[in-house]
């Protein structure tokens, strides 16, 4: 199948960009033709391809000013002629996270095109994918895949037809690591000292700060844990240094890490620690499960079907007190991390093995052909 994804950056890290470069990659392994059309914002490479993608970038509408404003993800400012061209051979286009969504949709519909959405949507944030408006862009696609069995319902709640959303999943985006004593090694940390670790971007909804205002607790009653916290800041976290309020070394801040360093990370860790509350699915819990590690998370819908509370991690509310109790639970009890980490890492095995995950992707394409009705026939 010739397949168009429509991103703004083409990367293997981040979340959304992540998923979108597993799928187009190993899609691209089992013989589809796949091409992805991102944003050129600040870089004049136009195009290139990696891992049998053709990848094309373009410079989005409005000269530099068009750049900066494209860059903040709340204005789609993608050139509709270039798309147009990179989509005019295509079968299908796929577009993941709601970036560039408007003019993905108004090319899909000149060109007669079945689309298919990963809106990967967080309802109740800001931007989150769950106005009024964004159901009915919803609504115009042939067919929409979920991350979780909840956000299927969530959509079918909202008028879209269950036949168009098929729920895929992901698989784990780091390779498994043996690195964990060099990852100590590395940043000074004792070979016997726990490490509660948390990896993704510095944004306030993840759980960061509670994470961090946690260990205090954590410390009265096992004081050698370092919480080590690896992830670009966000928007928060750009504004507010939370990190100045600590200068104990047991407190492990890594701005920017290769992705060698993180699945390092998750093989010295004792447990994977992201209270969020507002998730589609959450990559990083089943990069600690391949490492045989258990989880916290938020205790909201979509984590609640990811982790199974009590058998392959922990489930919260974002309270400091709530946080720090789950942590200090699965310290107290080394048994209990172990069996948890090993329930998490056959969960992957079971249910998100790439290969998997890439199954349902392809029955999602499947259905968006064989159910889009071309123009010509509709008026017929």
């Amino acid at each position: 199948m010739r397949i168009l994804f429509t991103k703004r950056t083409f990367a293997p890290m981040g979340g959304s960009e992540a998923l979108t470069y597993q799928f187009a990659t190993r899609l691209a392994a089992r013989g589809h033709d796949v091409r992805v059309v991102c944003a050129q914002t600040f870089n004049d490479r136009p195009s290139f391809e990696t891992h049998g993608v053709e990848v094309i970038r373009v410079r989005p509408r409005g000269g530099l000013l068009g750049s900066l404003a494209d860059a903040s993800t709340l204005v789609d400012l993608m050139p509709l002629d270039d798309l147009a061209r990179a989509a005019e051979d295509r079968d299908l286009i796929h577009n993941v996270g709601r970036e560039y969504l408007d003019s993905s949709l108004r090319v899909a519909e000149e060109l007669d095109l079945p689309i298919v959405l990963t809106p990967l949507a967080h309802p109740g944030q800001f931007h989150g994918g769950d106005t009024p408006a964004d159901f009915e862009r919803y609504r115009r696609a042939t067919a929409i895949t979920t991350m979780t069995e909840w956000e299927r319902g969530w959509y079918g709640t909202h008028g879209i037809d269950p036949y168009r959303l098929v729920t895929t999943g992901m698989g784990p985006n780091a390779s498994r690591s043996h690195d964990g004593a060099g990852f100590r090694a590395r940043h000074g940390i004792p070979a016997d000292a726990p490490i509660v670790l948390f990896i993704g971007r510095r944004e306030r909804y993840k759980g960061f700060i509670h994470l961090l205002d946690a260990a205090d607790v954590v410390w009265r009653r096992h004081p050698d844990t370092r919480f080590v916290f690896i992830g670009v800041p966000g928007f928060y976290g750009a504004v507010v240094d939370e990190f100045a309020r600590y200068t104990d070394e047991r407190i492990v801040e890594i701005e920017k890490a290769p992705s060698e360093e993180k699945s390092a990370a998750l093989d010295a860790c004792t447990m994977y620690a992201m209270p969020s509350i507002h998730e589609t699915f959450g990559i990083g819990y089943l990069e600690a499960w391949l490492h045989g590690k258990p989880v916290i998370g938020g205790d909201i819908p979509p984590l609640r079907e990811v982790i199974t509370h009590g058998t392959d991690g922990l489930v919260v509310p974002q309270r400091v007190d709530a946080i720090a109790a789950a942590v200090t639970s699965l310290l107290d009890d080394p048994a209990l991390c172990a069996r948890m980490g090993a329930a998490g890492e056959q969960k992957v095995r079971d249910r998100w093995d790439w290969e998997r995950v890439l199954d349902r992707v392809e029955d999602a394409y499947a259905r968006a052909v064989g159910t889009h009705v071309e123009a010509n026939e509709a008026l017929a």
